[in-house]
């Protein structure tokens, strides 16, 4: 059994205009940007990182947390945001096109956070890694191949103020973010839609050369 994870086009979130962005949004150039991107559902466990945003700005009191997409869970993360008295700290924008307005939004953040539990690979840290952004996340599930091994990630305690305090000293860093920003997409490079093709073909390929003789092919069905 052989498992090979969805690629990506890594080039597509690479070229974003984070400028562009930060204007077209009113949002200070110089301002620590915090993202998330997904369905806005609970099981993506965003209020987790609403409780995170508490503690990550007793280090940088301006950071701004941007969650990006639309769900079911919207209204009641703008009710949690608001008894956290966080309401001027994070900025719900709903869904943003993935071909120029989505990678612009990537290129702005300055890092990308993300809480999930249920994840069957987490694409989006991939996409991030891809922009050049450090990813701070959850180790569960499928979001632990990703943050196994892959230069620029931090898998974070299941612990809102731990996962908070990282996020925080990291923003209040700007030398040790720009370092990890630097290994990012390194880390993607593997979850390219290239590489992971060629691993694919290259499976293929095994399993015809070492089959005995007369076994029906799963592709094709034929000997």
């Amino acid at each position: 059994l052989e498992i090979v994870p969805t690629g990506i086009p890594l080039a597509r979130f690479g070229g974003g205009d984070g400028a562009a962005f930060r204007a077209r949004h009113g949002i200070a150039a110089d301002q620590p940007l915090a993202l998330f991107v997904g369905r806005v559902a609970h099981e993506k466990n965003i209020g987790f990182l609403l409780d995170a945003l508490v503690d990550a700005r007793r280090h940088r009191p301006d950071i701004l947390l941007l969650i990006t997409g639309e769900g079911p869970a919207m209204d009641a993360l703008r009710r949690h945001a608001a008894r956290l008295g966080l309401a001027d700290a994070v900025r719900f924008l709903g869904y943003l096109d993935r071909q120029r307005e989505l990678p612009d939004c990537y290129a702005a953040a300055t890092l990308f956070t993300f809480a999930s539990r249920t994840e069957t690979q987490g694409l989006v840290l991939i996409e991030a890694l891809a922009a050049g952004l450090p990813v701070v996340a959850l180790s569960a599930m499928g979001t632990a191949d990703i943050l196994a091994d892959a230069p620029g990630c931090i898998a974070a305690p299941d612990d809102p103020a731990a996962f908070g305090d990282i996020v925080g000293r990291l923003l209040a860093d700007p030398a040790a973010c720009a370092a990890l920003a630097l290994r990012a997409r390194s880390g993607a490079e593997r979850w390219s839609d290239n590489a992971l093709a060629a691993r694919l073909a290259d499976f293929y390929r095994q399993t015809v050369a070492t089959a005995p003789a007369g076994t029906p092919c799963a592709a094709t069905g034929h000997s």
